[in-house]
């Protein structure tokens, strides 16, 4: 390996390392009941259903409020695909660093 492709495997295994470290705070988080009711209960499931529940209300549309209300579903949306990345990234990740300790 020259040094070009050292330089490179290192910079991925510095990258690895930080997405199996947000993986792993990730998944601490999802086990801590106040981070679940808060945020995978509270925000993810609650507020959003409430906010797709005040997009049909007489209200909402009467008063022009559609476009906040999906933009605060977009926000939901938004944190809850950055989790997903979080995994997927993470767990890919550790593989590659299992992978290359095994070598």
């Amino acid at each position: 390996m020259n040094n070009l492709e050292q330089e490179q495997q290192q910079l991925l295994t510095v990258e690895n390392e930080y997405w199996v470290k947000m993986w792993e705070d990730l998944q601490g988080l999802k086990n801590d009941p106040r981070f679940k009711r808060l945020i995978l209960e509270g925000y993810f499931k609650d507020k959003a259903v409430n906010g797709v529940s005040m997009l049909a209300a007489d209200y909402t549309i009467a008063n022009g409020k559609r476009s906040e209300i999906m933009e605060e579903l977009i926000s939901i949306s938004r944190l809850e695909d950055f989790f997903i990345t979080v995994e997927n990234l993470g767990s890919a990740a550790e593989s590659a660093l299992s992978e290359e300790t095994e070598e």
